[in-house]
């Protein structure tokens, strides 16, 4: 066996295995991490065997027509068992992974073939093309496109039928009839072809990046109306209160007389029960608050509200440092969803159990938990953070997370006991 076909099969095994690193980055599974990571490394032993096999029995032409096939038929069918979602979105990111594995072997085959390198220059480009390119996947690609794909809702199927003739396309260009280097005359096709595919994903991800965008402006918007009327509301209910304030001022005098009137009678007990009712009147026209920031007493003093009419205790106690960590609107944004989730989780429960804690300290540092009781199971994702199959559902999560990134925050979220806990620290 020459060196040169010993690189060949080097470099399609270093191919296969990044292959499979690239599906990692954008897979979501449904059972534990341990179990997929087993199952996966049995399937990606058994592949690499039948592909050693046809390469030292068939040769490296046969390993080429027939080696695609037997690394992505059995793959594709463990990874869709595998899969949180059995849809066209699955099909999108399992032909994307395998196209840019395919698109980086084509792409150093052809500078190899061009320069006469005999198969070590493709090697050496594959061993530094794939970590590039898997850092800067993982570093820009990888998070807002996991968070795009649990809000975009539409468009998979057509995105999904765009990388399966891209695969096909690389596939059939590049093994069939015969290898690439076969037929000198189809390179200059081949060259259009990686660019135009290359051109392809990057605009499938500006116009999905773009969407995610547009939802994340119209979620913003809408607490941004919400806090708006909340603050219209509280600044009304302020100036309620300070004009029923000044006609309590302005009838002080006559409270003292009564007051004093009593007291020369020795009328003790009048004088108390007397007290007692000023002090429940001044304390039923005193408008109730949280914290001394405006924007996020608002907040709570609305959310507060909107869980009494739905018959649900809420136990507040925030407490803020002099100089608030992060933008107090964001701030108050994170609040808002945060307790509008808690909202909806216990809006099910039994009267008794409807029970939300929000509070804050500010030593060692400030952090937030807000915690209430749940029923069902709370699915996470691999990065800790709760997710919801159902439509619209799972944004006001999704801006939290890009709260606490955008802080440096820790943001822990845990259900245990039947509880669920969202702790923030900053």
């Amino acid at each position: 066996m020459d060196n040169q076909n010993i690189f060949a099969q080097l470099s399609i095994l270093y191919s296969m295995v990044h292959m499979y690193i690239f599906l990692f980055f954008f897979y979501e599974y449904r059972c534990s991490r341990k179990t997929f990571r087993i199952l996966a490394s049995i399937i990606f032993f058994m592949v690499s065997v039948i592909c050693l096999w046809i390469f030292f029995t068939q040769g490296l032409a046969a390993m080429g027509q027939w080696g695609v096939l037997v690394g992505s038929v059995p793959t594709l069918i463990f990874f869709f068992a595998m899969s949180r979602q059995r849809n066209a979105q699955f099909i999108f990111i399992f032909c994307f992974s395998d196209t840019v594995c395919i698109w980086v072997q084509l792409s150093t085959a052809l500078i190899d073939y061009a320069l006469g390198g005999g198969g070590v220059i493709t090697l050496i480009l594959r061993l530094a093309a794939f970590p590039l390119l898997e850092y800067a996947v993982w570093r820009w690609i990888r998070r807002p496109f996991l968070e795009m794909s649990r809000v975009v809702r539409r468009g998979w199927a057509l995105f999904a039928l765009m990388t399966g003739i891209c695969y096909l396309i690389l596939v059939s260009l590049s093994v069939y009839p015969t290898a690439i280097f076969d037929r000198p005359e189809d390179i200059p096709f081949a060259i259009m072809v990686l660019a135009l595919i290359a051109l392809t994903y990057t605009t499938i991800f500006l116009v999905l990046f773009e969407q995610l965008h547009v939802l994340e402006s119209q979620e913003r918007q809408r607490v941004l109306e919400a806090q708006s009327v909340v603050m219209s509301d509280r600044v009304e209910a302020i100036c309620r209160a300070e004009e029923t304030m000044r006609i309590e001022r302005h009838d002080m005098r006559h409270h003292l007389q009564i007051i004093a009137s009593l007291i020369q009678r020795g009328d003790s007990e009048a004088v108390l029960d007397y007290i007692g009712m000023s002090q429940e009147r001044l304390s039923s026209i005193t408008p109730k608050s949280y914290c001394a920031n405006p924007v996020l007493d608002s907040v709570l003093v609305n959310v507060a509200a909107q869980a009494e009419q739905l018959g649900i205790t809420m136990e507040i106690s925030v407490v803020l440092p002099e100089e608030l960590p992060a933008d107090a609107l964001e701030l108050s944004i994170v609040f808002a969803n945060a307790l509008e989730n808690a909202i909806q989780a216990v809006s099910t429960l039994t009267a008794s159990q409807r029970h939300i804690i929000c509070k804050s300290v500010t030593h060692p540092r400030f952090m937030i938990e807000i915690s209430n009781p749940y029923e069902g199971k709370v699915t996470f994702n691999q990065q800790g953070f709760p997710v919801s199959d159902k439509p619209s559902h799972g944004i006001g999560t999704r801006s939290i997370v890009a709260f606490a990134e955008k802080y440096n925050a820790l943001c822990l979220f845990h259900a245990e006991n039947g509880r669920f806990n969202l702790q923030i620290a900053m």
